[in-house]
């Protein structure tokens, strides 16, 4: 007689349900039954995009922003929303990552039919890549490709360049974070803050040797100014669907830029009187030097405009601050060296000839005088330099100029003339300003090769040497200089 198998209890406590599954009883618990239940009666609602498969993670209240920053960019969210089942009930959209514009649209193949582009290959056509298994796609004759060749090898490597920079497309919309905003005010109040104190007499020595701030303000001057490379595109008039700036999670500083560089600048005109940068290694010096030189021939609006937070209403502008900057540095013979010294000299040629074109405009005369101490300084500090500046076109002529001017100037107010009018006669430059131009002309005479530029122009000079408006001490360079192309 066979056993009957005995019957299998659940523990104490615990209610179970029997079911038999192939001849052999199975128990479940209560609880499973239930979790069943519930999942047939509440079906799961379908995926609407990817980003609904991300694990939830909960941000705790003590971490810090740039932790938060990271794993928010480890997300690769470009539009700064998840394309998620709540974003879509709540009346939102996808990404619009999908559609391509510009090169990327679709192109017909000699049958009629569509062939559309994939991103990865329409960014490689505009970037000047070659277009790799496409169909429709014809060859460049060689003939063509050897003429842009020719084309970019007759350019300049700074005519390649554009004359404005990148700049900020301002979007209808901010998207910038709360933190972002608070960042950007606390920069700006730290900048406005040492900008102040920078006004005081006796801190422009004191903060001239912090090598700190020396290093900061370096950083600060060119920052995020890049000029792109000319496209090699047929004029068009229809504009380019590019991504908002102002849109992108990454440049929510473009706010705050403007007042950053404004205050920086100010802050090295204050300071250069005392700057010796001579003290300072090549990583604290050369980005100081390199980013005035570059705003000083910078072809920029933004470089010769006031600054858009003064209303346009102030004279300040990036290439006034950066020439009264190069005219306190020049004054010592250190950072006359450092600034010679600085590549590409290609740079320098367009310096002479910005300090040139500023000592020939009568208008401003603060930046022509400034123009002409910087113009003599560097004569003075080297015979190439001397050289240089004798090249640029009417480099001699300008200069004699501003001592004609001079002359003039200090006639009309000795007259007795000029004491019948009631306005106030304009004030001749300064003894010492009329020294340094004649001192730039000495520097330039004294070298050989130049002296034939100065023949068209000894009559001049002669007048000049013999007005009795003259100062004895000009009138005593003025002659040397008289003696110097005399020996040619």
């Amino acid at each position: 007689m066979e056993a009957t198998p005995p019957l299998l209890t659940a523990a104490p406590g615990v209610n179970a349900q029997e079911e038999v599954k192939d001849g052999e009883p199975v128990v479940k618990e209560e609880v499973e039954v239930k979790e069943e239940h519930q999942e047939q009666a509440e079906p799961r609602p379908q995926q609407a995009s990817k980003y609904d498969k991300l694990p939830i993670k909960v941000e705790e209240k003590g971490e810090e922003w740039e932790e938060v920053d990271e794993r928010w960019t480890g997300l690769s969210m470009p539009n700064g929303f998840i394309s998620g089942l709540l974003h879509w009930k709540a009346g939102g959209g996808d990404s619009t990552a999908h559609i391509q514009t510009g090169e990327s649209t679709p192109t017909k193949e000699r049958g009629g039919g569509e062939v559309g582009r994939s991103q990865e290959e329409s960014k490689e056509v505009a970037e000047g890549g070659e277009e790799k298994n496409l169909p429709a796609s014809e060859e460049t004759p060689p003939e063509t490709q050897e003429g842009s060749q020719s084309e970019v090898r007759s350019q300049s490597p700074i005519s390649q360049l554009e004359d404005e920079p990148r700049c900020w497309d301002e979007a209808p919309l901010s998207t910038a974070e709360s933190w972002q905003d608070s960042l950007a005010k606390r920069c700006v109040c730290i900048s406005n803050i040492v900008r102040g104190l920078s006004f005081i007499p006796g801190n422009d020595a004191d903060m001239s040797r912090h090598p700190g701030l020396v290093l900061i303000l370096g950083q600060l001057v060119l920052l995020h100014h890049h000029h792109p490379r000319r496209k090699r595109t047929p004029p068009s008039y229809q504009r380019e669907e590019e991504q908002g700036l102002a849109c992108s999670r990454d440049e929510w500083w473009w706010d705050c830029l403007a007042a950053l560089r404004e205050n920086t600048l100010v802050t090295l005109a204050n300071m250069s009187g005392q700057l010796d940068l001579s003290l300072y290694p090549e990583n604290i010096c050369l980005p100081i030097l390199d980013g005035l030189l570059h705003w000083m021939v910078c072809p920029s609006a933004e470089a010769q405009d006031p600054f858009s937070l003064a209303g346009g209403f102030s004279s300040l502008t990036p290439q006034r601050l950066v020439l009264e900057c190069l005219c306190k540095l020049s004054i010592q013979d250190c950072n006359v060296d450092l600034l010679l010294a600085t590549p590409p000299f290609s740079r320098q040629q367009k310096l002479y000839a910005t300090l040139v074109r500023l000592v020939g405009e009568r208008k401003s005369q603060v930046c022509r005088e400034m123009a002409v101490a910087v113009l003599s300084n560097l004569a003075q500090g080297d015979p190439m330099a001397a050289r240089s500046v004798t090249l640029q076109k009417g480099s001699v002529g300008t200069l004699i100029g501003f001592l004609e001017d001079s002359v003039a100037m200090a006639q009309y107010q000795q007259s007795s003339h000029s004491m019948l009018h009631a306005a106030a006669p304009p004030e001749p430059p300064s003894i010492n300003m009329m020294c340094r131009a004649a001192k730039a002309l000495l520097a330039m005479a004294r070298v050989e090769e130049n002296r034939t530029e100065f023949v068209l122009h000894e009559s001049r000079l002669l007048d000049i040497s013999l007005s009795a408006a003259l100062n004895s001490s000009v009138a005593a360079i003025m002659c040397e200089v008289l003696f110097k192309i005399g020996r040619s």
